[in-house]
């Protein structure tokens, strides 16, 4: 029950501080909007801009935290997350064909793609057995990451005309926010909840050894396909709307978890709220830090936290990382 309340506690603590931080970010920013007085300008940046960008901000935020959470789950891993496991960066190699190519109305569906094709990469080769072993699975992340930002960049040297708008778009941001891609991300976001809602119990259980999950009752490979799929599904609607934006899924689960939120029933819904929480703050960051209106790639923000905080996991927590904790 105490466990229960606390979650609760925290489910209340988040909600407060998203709603906080979100009005802050819609009004906040290089043109101040004054609620009261709104000007038509001000009125159409209210509603045109500041609004999509904040709710896309937040809906990326959680489909990455939530992500980070599955792949952690099935790969019994606490430093996997879409980054990490190279799926974030297969997946912007698709949307960035999509891009070169001229059809940017169906680059999440080339992300998704991507994604997936990166994540059985990363699987088939981490796999020893039937067992996805820890480390194997941190350096095929890399392999496949090393392999799609090599790709991505033969493309950008095949393609003068697009290259700028294609760096920008892969340091990360919500410049391109719309209510249409907010409504499909929140959709992509809801689905993955209803297909996962009656699974988390098992979730807890494939973190000890296959046998013990198979004697439970768990249909292991069957779970982990499902888990994976809704992983590479949200990353590549995130990449395909955000472009990379790196170890958010890493973070935010990892903070719950030293908070001791450790059942995927208290930290699914605590990792959709704190990584919408993380991102928006974190866009409002990049929108304000530089003076004269400039505005900072909200991944470059993401990865010097996340670069920080990995750094701290490898060095304090190594003997851990060959366990799920």
């Amino acid at each position: 029950m105490s466990c229960d309340n606390g979650s609760a506690r925290a489910v209340v603590i988040l909600a407060v501080l998203l709603t906080a931080v979100s009005i802050l970010a819609v009004f906040k920013g290089a043109v101040r909007i004054n609620f009261f007085a709104m000007s038509e300008v001000e009125r159409e940046i209210l509603f045109y801009v500041r609004i999509p960008r904040v709710l896309l901000a937040g809906l990326v935020g959680s489909a990455l935290a939530f992500s980070g959470v599955l792949f952690q789950y099935v790969m019994k891993n606490p430093l996997a997350d879409s980054f990490t496991t190279g799926v974030s960066a297969s997946s912007a190699m698709g949307a960035v064909i999509a891009i070169m190519l001229g059809l940017g109305v169906v680059t999440p569906l080339f992300a998704l793609a991507g994604g997936i094709t990166g994540l059985v990469a990363v699987y088939r080769i981490a796999s020893v057995r039937g067992r996805v072993q820890p480390i194997t699975m941190l350096l095929a992340g890399i392999v496949i990451s090393t392999f799609s930002s090599a790709t991505i960049s033969f493309m950008k040297f095949l393609s003068d005309d697009a290259v700028s708008s294609i760096i920008f778009w892969l340091m990360g941001g919500f410049q391109s926010a719309s209510i249409r891609k907010d409504a499909v991300l929140g959709i992509v976001i809801l689905l993955s909840i209803l297909i996962l809602r009656r699974d988390y119990l098992s979730l807890d259980i494939i973190c000890f050894d296959d046998t013990t999950a198979v004697s439970s009752g768990v249909s292991v490979e069957k779970l982990r396909r499902k888990a994976f799929f809704v992983a590479a599904l949200l990353t590549a609607f995130s990449v395909g709307y955000a472009g990379i934006i790196g170890f958010v899924g890493l973070i935010i689960p990892h903070i719950l978890r030293l908070l001791r939120f450790v059942r995927a029933s208290e930290l699914v819904p605590l990792s959709l709220l704190g990584g919408a929480f993380f991102m928006i703050m974190n866009d409002l960051i990049a929108r304000t830090i530089l003076a004269e209106g400039q505005e900072l790639p909200v991944g470059i923000i993401t990865s010097s936290i996340g670069g920080l905080f990995f750094l701290y996991l490898l060095i304090k927590r190594k003997k851990e990382l060959y366990y799920f904790d």
